[in-house]
């Protein structure tokens, strides 16, 4: 189905002021954000853990814009892009910029992976940006300050499609989606002429640009790349798009592949959303930290280091390993490549995670409820962090008891889902065909080990 067809659907998405106004309006609310985290700030860790969830600002984007824009990208695809304030900044700066090509490493993906790297790495376990909103504030500006540059120096949307991590992500979740923007008479775009969507001299209109994310709407293929923008709608001489529903998954056995930089990100991703759900159990934390927690001990590690060296093991050492039981046993019988093996597992894992994903986000928003009267009273949030910490204020946790048993059901209903469709997928898809039988056992049993993971702890903790 079309959901253009419907006179609303059109007049929103076709509208010259959508997404601009939109993108506006979020840029203010960004602006908000980093002026309520500035200020924000502690050296003690006990405060910091109370302060990231009664600082308004750091509740607002660690607790539900994050989780919501998971959420949002699984259902309705990259829709977070489309009113995202940074595309509308790097557009800004491109104008006016030098408009040079990117490079060819920018194009391989790697800068993505690393930057992703190294905000889970530095910024997250090192430095606590999620934890001490001052330091959440700082993050947000260098993404404004990269954008700006990134538009400023490199042509069309650099920004959005070689470096922002985010945007990577909600494109890899993209592909479950039940929906997907495409052209909608193939043989119209054969026939047209002019090309608006996709010709060069369109690329900086203010209104119904060409797309500068480099695709052309007759021959996208899968949900990871276009960002919802609507400007080829506004382009088109001939009305000649659509935004239809269609299976969950359907990218999975189509013929998408993820490229080699996209593999090493979701690698890094799998072991990031490990250490997300387990962590919510201290039994299970405990298991995860287990190895991390010996070696700072065994190498006298200490302090802030600590996190980085436990986010080293646990996000990319962790995940290597993984990689290394699935292809070892399969290389010893098999003429199907490291890097084909490796891809594979990635494409497969992708359920998991999103649906680990999801759960981590049910329960942000949930069992941060009791905390919005301190943080709508006390904005800031340092004095109502100490007078919890301090025993003087007892948060109310009788909304998230009562939802316990929803959130329980929500969590194996995902990941019932997530198993479902992972096993669909690899009997479908055009990627797993490609593997003969020694390679395609271990891959499918370290994928279904890595949701095991998951389906444990979550047997183990909440039943």
């Amino acid at each position: 189905m079309n959901l253009l067809s419907f006179r609303l659907m059109m007049s929103l998405l076709g509208s010259s002021w959508f997404p601009i106004t939109a993108q506006i309006l979020t840029l203010g609310v960004f602006a908000l954000l980093v002026a309520g985290g500035i200020g924000g700030t502690t050296g003690d860790a006990e405060l910091a853990n109370e302060l990231r969830n009664t600082n308004l600002a750091n509740l607002l984007v660690w607790c539900y814009w994050w989780p919501i824009i998971i959420i949002a990208a699984i259902l309705f695809g990259r829709l977070w892009c489309m009113v995202c304030p940074m595309e509308l900044v790097a557009y800004l700066a491109c104008r006016i910029g030098l408009r040079r090509k990117a490079p060819p490493f920018l194009k391989t993906g790697w800068l993505i992976t690393i930057f992703y790297a190294l905000i889970l790495i530095v910024g997250i376990h090192t430095l606590a940006i999620h934890r001490i909103p001052q330091r959440m504030a700082f993050y947000l500006l260098m993404l404004l300050a990269a954008a700006m540059l990134i538009g400023l120096i490199y042509e069309k949307r650099a920004f959005c499609s070689y470096v922002c991590p985010v945007g990577h992500l909600l494109g890899l979740y993209a592909l479950i989606s039940p929906l997907e923007w495409r052209a909608d008479d193939l043989s119209v775009c054969k026939s047209c002429k002019t090309k608006d969507c996709f010709v060069k001299k369109n690329h900086y209109r203010l209104f119904g640009r060409s797309c500068t994310s480099n695709l052309y709407p007759a021959t996208i293929k899968d949900n990871r790349e276009c960002l919802l923008c609507t400007q080829c709608l506004k382009a088109c001489p001939n009305d000649n798009l659509r935004l239809s529903t269609r299976r969950p998954f359907a990218d999975f056995v189509g013929a998408t592949e993820l490229k080699d930089a996209q593999t090493a990100f979701v690698l890094l991703v799998s072991g990031f959303v490990v250490y997300e759900i387990l962590s919510e159990w201290p039994t299970s934390k405990n298991i995860l930290t287990w190895v991390p927690n010996h070696i700072c001990d065994a190498l006298g590690i200490t302090g802030w280091m600590m996190g980085t060296v436990s986010a080293v093991i646990m996000f990319i050492l962790f995940p290597a390993i993984l990689l290394l039981v699935v292809t070892a046993p399969a290389r010893i019988r098999t003429r199907a490549s490291l890097g084909t093996i490796a891809r594979t597992l990635a494409l497969l894992l992708l359920p998991t995670m999103a649906g680990a994903h999801l759960i981590k986000a049910l329960l942000k928003m949930t069992s941060r409820i009791p905390y919005w009267p301190h943080a709508l009273s006390d904005p800031m949030g340092v004095l109502a962090a100490q007078k919890i910490l301090g025993a003087e204020v007892v948060l109310d946790q009788s909304v998230p008891n009562l939802l316990h048993g929803t959130v329980t059901f929500a969590m194996v209903a995902l990941l019932l889902l997530a198993l479902v469709a992972t096993l669909v997928i690899f009997a479908k898809s055009p990627s797993v065909k490609k593997l003969d039988l020694p390679a395609k056992v271990p891959v499918l049993v370290g994928t279904v080990a890595y949701w095991s993971i998951f389906g444990l702890t979550v047997l183990n903790w909440r039943f």
